[in-house]
């Protein structure tokens, strides 16, 4: 049963009476310094006055986020310079009254806080997994996103969030890159782009900065299901692990931002090998290369497969490593093969050629 959680503190109902950026001065300044961290990862003069996308599920992390957003903007910005942001929901359905239970909540908070919602139904199934949901998500919002014209998808994701991503990353297998965790910034298209301004908050602190406003959120029973791999890691995983390193979130997060330093200076790399070796864009065929490292090589694979909307999920080290020896001219054995997702992979005489047909055929 899902529960409307709430706190017997004061309702927060207007914009913050102090300057965001100034020291914490009173008993709500929990709130105002969540404010300034969000403020401090996007600066308001980055979105402000354009559109944004929430994704809100109602639980209290997204909550936190459109309640922030719609706060830092109207503090910080006259009415003639606002842009506008935008409440969206997708309904799966797969938690029946408790998920028609969320949507209201969601439409609710949005009229309380002024802005537009979007939502939608799908038809839900109990048994789909959890990379299948998030890309419904995903498509749901980028397409209204598109529809209306924003410029942000803005999503709640926060520092533990970030730490199970990179443990469900390593266990499965994808190298380097998937250790760098969650990136704060990624591109879903022309004049698109995807923020999670909340990664270095964790989820304690949001919970903690909602009940010093009285701003109610809803929990979703799901969260507590182990048979998702995620719940697993969070819920068993993670304090197994601070049991016998109490610091261990912290030493994964600074891994990660040593990742993620590291994996800018190979993109930059890697958008060079792919300008020197893309022999043409339909189809998409490039150049044999058996001179440049595997990480640069496999890190353009990985950008093209992010451009193109290709899915990664099932993509692991070894599925790029075969690629990255076919270019490689290293593969002598198999000239076809596919990768998971119905991308098809033809070695031909001047280099290797990627065919989406496949995927565009599946139901």
């Amino acid at each position: 049963m899902c529960n409307l959680v709430h706190s017997t503190a004061r309702v927060f109902t207007h914009a913050l009476p102090i300057d965001l950026m100034t020291p914490p001065l009173s008993e709500d300044d929990s709130w105002a310094a969540f404010c300034v961290a969000i403020s401090r990862a996007w600066a308001v003069s980055r979105w402000g006055s354009v559109g944004v996308v929430v994704g809100c599920s109602g639980g209290a992390d997204s909550v936190a986020l459109l309640r922030a957003l719609c706060e830092l903007r109207s503090h910080r910005l006259p009415d003639a310079c606002q842009g506008f942001i935008v409440a969206a929901h997708l309904n799966h359905g797969i938690r029946g009254d408790e998920s028609d239970g969320d949507q209201a909540f969601v439409r609710e908070l949005a009229d309380e806080l002024g802005v537009d919602f979007l939502t939608d139904n799908v038809v839900g199934d109990p048994s789909t997994d959890e990379d299948s949901l998030r890309r419904f998500r995903m498509s749901f919002l980028r397409q209204q996103a598109e529809r209306i014209g924003a410029r942000y998808v803005a999503l709640g994701h926060t520092a533990d969030d970030n730490i199970e991503t990179v443990l469900h990353h390593l266990f499965r297998g994808t190298g380097p890159a998937g250790l760098a965790g969650i990136a704060p910034h990624r591109s879903l298209g022309q004049d698109l782009v995807l923020t999670r301004p909340m990664l270095s908050i964790t989820r304690r602190v949001v919970r903690e900065v909602l009940d010093s406003v009285g701003q109610r959120w809803r929990e979703d029973s799901s969260n507590q299901n182990g048979d998702y791999r995620r719940n697993w890691i969070r819920h068993e995983l993670i304090p197994l692990v601070r049991s016998k390193y109490p610091d261990a979130e912290n030493a994964m997060a600074r891994a990660a931002r040593s990742q993620r330093e590291w994996r800018s200076v190979i993109d930059s790399l890697a958008d060079d090998w792919r300008d020197r070796h893309l022999i043409s864009a339909d189809p998409l065929e490039l150049g044999r290369d058996a001179s440049t490292d595997s990480c640069i090589v496999i890190a353009a694979l990985q950008q093209i497969w992010t451009e193109q909307g290709w899915p990664q999920r099932a993509m692991t080290m070894r599925h790029w490593q075969q690629l990255y020896n076919s270019i490689n001219a290293a593969s002598d054995t198999v000239d076809r093969y596919q990768m998971p997702g119905g991308i098809d992979v033809c070695c031909a005489e001047r280099g290797v050629v990627l065919d989406a047909t496949s995927l565009r055929r599946s139901p």
